[in-house]
């Protein structure tokens, strides 16, 4: 016994430790940076001044606020459009279409590329008002006033965002649906057949049912992809497409009004770490799948 507690030790000690050391020990150190007035990010705490919340009451007088409704916007209106499309494609890909690997392999091949990049292909390629693909496609089917929309215009920048946003994500998050619809018994379908149940009958009371715990599992993912919302903010330049994640960027390297305030950086992080939390609580609510009576 006590050799396997030593091997098990070996196996699991350094895993352990690497955890402590990159996750648990900044985690900590965030949270405790958020009550004290930092200089510096390299700075010990005990040389630091505890101001007790004062960070906190601080984020309501910056643009965080706008940042947060940002967030909750991106989260909402492209959560849901993200979880109609990929649930469409799930249900199409797993109903017996011929070429199901090769759309597969299509709608998750935004995810292997850098979000980066997408948002450059999109704003450069797609979107570009001189020789943009929708540009166009507007003017060869005639519709001069889609044609000439101004996609990178500031005021139509979180627009434009967002498709980018929603075309990157909905592989990822059609092939977990596909993944749970495949688990579902098929005798569970035919015998609705044989009753006369249609194919939308069949998804709501089969379907989505027996996904919920992979629905729930989506839900906290797309928080925390949300959460750490970032790089389409650098290539799609608005006030209205400032991420939570890029408040913090520009505030702890003084490209915020000047001001680099590391304390107002962690309770920042802090605040989304707690909207992260409570939307995993949140999402535990919806019932398990063992809770559905067939």
């Amino acid at each position: 016994m006590k050799m396997k507690k030593r091997t098990l030790f070996i196996l699991i000690g350094p895993a352990f430790i690497l955890f402590l050391v990159f996750f648990v020990y900044p985690v900590i150190r965030t949270a405790a940076m958020s009550f004290f007035d930092v200089p510096s990010m390299s700075v010990a705490l005990r040389k630091c001044t505890f101001n007790g919340f004062s960070n906190f009451t601080a984020l309501y007088r910056t643009s965080f606020r706008g940042s947060l409704v940002t967030l909750l916007k991106i989260w909402l209106i492209c959560g849901s459009i993200v979880a109609v499309l990929s649930l469409i494609f799930a249900v199409s890909l797993t109903s017996g279409i011929i070429g199901k690997g090769f759309f597969r392999s299509m709608l998750y091949l935004p995810n292997v590329i850098p979000q980066l990049a997408i948002g450059y292909m999109w704003t450069l390629y797609v979107f570009s008002s001189r020789f943009g693909l929708l540009k166009k496609f507007f003017t060869w089917i005639g519709w001069t006033a889609l044609a000439e929309f101004g996609w990178t215009s500031p005021d139509n920048m979180f627009i434009s965002m967002c498709i980018a946003y929603i075309f990157s994500n909905v592989g990822y998050f059609t092939l977990t649906f596909m993944s749970a619809i495949e688990s579902i018994p098929t005798s569970l379908y035919e015998a609705a057949s044989i009753d006369g149940a249609k194919r939308t009958t069949q998804f709501f009371r089969i379907t989505l049912p027996l996904i919920r715990n992979t629905l729930t599992s989506n839900i906290t993912i797309w928080t925390t992809r949300v959460c750490a919302f970032f790089a389409l903010s650098n290539v799609f330049v608005s006030n209205d497409t400032v991420s939570p994640l890029m408040y913090i960027y520009n505030v702890l390297f003084g490209s915020d009004s000047g001001t680099t305030a590391v304390g107002v950086g962690a309770a920042a992080a802090v605040v989304l770490t707690v909207v992260v939390v409570l939307v995993y609580a949140l999402s535990n609510l919806i019932p398990k799948n063992k809770d559905v009576e067939l």
